[in-house]
């Protein structure tokens, strides 16, 4: 028979583990990043109608580390317990952009952009021998390719700080006074998306999610990023540590999935198996030929219809089944009435997915459901469906062949 002392012992030992593990996600300490970080403002690069931030990050090699922001709250009275807020995540080459933060502003968001790489938004005197931005006073690590850095302790490579830079950033907008911290959200662009796909299962403070391009899944997969990270070490630090599907299983709020059919970084397949990787409902959006970059996702209105939908309660997009294929008949079912149909598909057998053509032709609309012949040499086709207000989302893509 155990004795009172040891089931006691035991029992102790098990809330110490289950209390450090609700503090820890991966490589990251959430007790000391959920704490809102020191913070100053800064004219170092002024913007009208936004404020410049400088906050404290971790130590990185030992010596401090200010991240560079624009933060801003619309104009106005707030609304019963503050504006909601999201994070604005930049991509490659991008920095702190003032102009994202304004647009969710004019959608009625608060909001935050950060530079993850050690920046500030000001390029250096043409007369430098080296291109590129000013460093913030004290710089963390900047981006090194694909995982580049992969060889060094995790604790200084970039990708690990771009993701607490995250993290902290999310723990300073909630401290603002006019913010509702129970009300927040993220967004990313391209890589700024694949530090999305890994924050969001990481910081469960997040009411929802936008990954834009980037995703998880990335080895392996045929867009540029799958095809850089090498197997070995390069391969098992991105899996372990960094790719989202590492926690994806933590995800349980609404995402919705931006990506165009031929992006160069991110391919579909990986798109489409992060969404389904996810414990909460998943939203696509499929653009044939969508352009890489930050503007093509800032003026996509239905990231901001999505947010809302969340956020607001405001009518939500329609909602699609899984494709059913019976024999040449491609069908799905919506939860309302679609305005527009169109099928979109590909006869290209090209196993680089951004390499392949796509093709479009309409559907036919009855009621709920929506059908489409599909060539009998189609490899993979999805359904792009437009509602009354004008707001598309995709289907999932079947592959045929």
């Amino acid at each position: 028979m155990i004795k009172s002392s040891t089931k006691l012992f035991i029992l102790l030992t098990f809330i110490h583990t289950l209390l450090v593990a609700q503090e820890s996600v991966g490589p990251w300490n959430l007790k000391e990043l959920y704490k809102a970080p020191n913070w100053e403002k800064t004219d170092l690069a002024p913007k009208a109608g936004v404020t410049g931030i400088l906050y404290d990050s971790i130590n990185y090699k030992g010596k401090r580390v200010q991240t560079f922001a624009y933060y801003s709250a619309p104009k106005g009275t707030a609304p019963e317990g503050g504006w909601p807020a999201v994070i604005c995540v930049h991509g490659g080459g991008g920095t702190a952009f003032d102009a994202w933060v304004k647009i969710w502003n004019s959608h009625g968001y608060a909001a935050i952009s950060m530079d993850l790489e050690g920046h500030l938004p000001l390029k250096k005197n043409k007369g430098e021998v080296k291109s590129g931005r000013l460093s913030t006073p004290n710089p963390g690590p900047a981006r090194d390719g694909v995982f580049h850095d992969f060889e060094k302790p995790v604790t200084n490579q970039w990708y690990y700080h771009a993701v607490t830079q995250i993290i902290l950033a999310h723990s300073l907008v909630r401290s603002f006074p006019e913010v509702n911290p129970d009300k927040t959200g993220i967004i990313g662009v391209s890589w700024g998306g694949n530090l999305t796909s890994t924050t969001m299962g990481v910081d469960n403070r997040y009411k929802f999610a936008i990954p834009a391009y980037g995703c998880g899944f990335l080895i392996g997969s045929s867009g540029h990023q799958g095809r850089v990270i090498k197997k070995g070490k390069h391969w098992d630090t991105v899996a372990k540590y960094y790719d989202g599907s590492a926690y994806f299983k933590n995800v349980k709020i609404p995402t919705l999935w931006v990506n165009g059919t031929n992006d160069y970084h991110f391919a579909l397949p990986a798109t489409q198996k992060s969404s389904q990787a996810v414990n909460s409902p998943a939203t696509l959006r499929y653009q044939v030929k969508m352009k890489h970059g930050h503007g093509p996702v800032w003026f996509t209105k239905e990231c901001y219809a999505f947010a809302d939908s969340v956020i607001k309660n405001k009518k939500t997009f329609l909602k699609v089944s899984k494709p059913k294929l019976n024999n040449s008949s491609l069908s799905v079912s919506t939860t309302g009435t679609a305005h527009k149909a169109t099928l979109v598909y590909t006869l290209d057998k090209n196993p680089v997915w951004p390499d392949k053509t796509w093709q479009e032709s309409p559907a036919k609309i009855n009621g709920k459901n929506i059908t489409s012949t599909v060539s009998s040499d189609a490899v993979a086709a999805f359904f792009n469906i437009t509602d009354e207000n004008g707001m598309m989302i995709s289907s999932e893509f079947v592959e045929l062949k």
